[in-house]
């Protein structure tokens, strides 16, 4: 049976709409909403960033260890962060969310090469 890409695509847009409903799939939602609301988390975010621009101004005028220390800065609002429950959270269920979605990737392409392996 042969199919047009315009109707696989609508499959697969049907098939996302779908796995968008799974459980885990809202779950992650749920938890990266939790996060991006999360004063104490966007605080730490923001310095790191303003950190990183810092630390390439750094490299790009040589200062390696005034560089490194703020790579070390960085880390540490890194671990804090990490520290925090709902980033726990969304870690884990982000881990959960990725195998889901390699698994479906996984699954179609080893169904594509299967269906060229027996048309030959």
């Amino acid at each position: 049976m042969s199919y047009s890409t315009d109707e696989i695509l609508k499959q697969a847009e049907s098939l996302a709409e779908e796995m968008g409903n799974l459980d885990e799939i809202e779950q992650f939602h749920q938890l990266e909403a939790k996060l991006n609301e999360n004063q104490k988390v966007q605080t730490y975010i923001n310095q790191i960033k303003m950190k990183q621009k810092q630390a390439v101004n750094l490299q790009a005028y040589g200062k390696r260890e005034a560089q490194q220390q703020m790579e070390k800065e960085i880390d540490e609002l890194q671990a804090k962060i990490d520290s925090i429950p709902v980033v726990q959270e969304f870690k884990e269920s982000q881990v959960i969310t990725n195998h889901i979605l390699q698994s479906i990737s996984q699954n179609i392409e080893h169904t594509v090469f299967n269906e060229e392996e027996t048309d030959n």
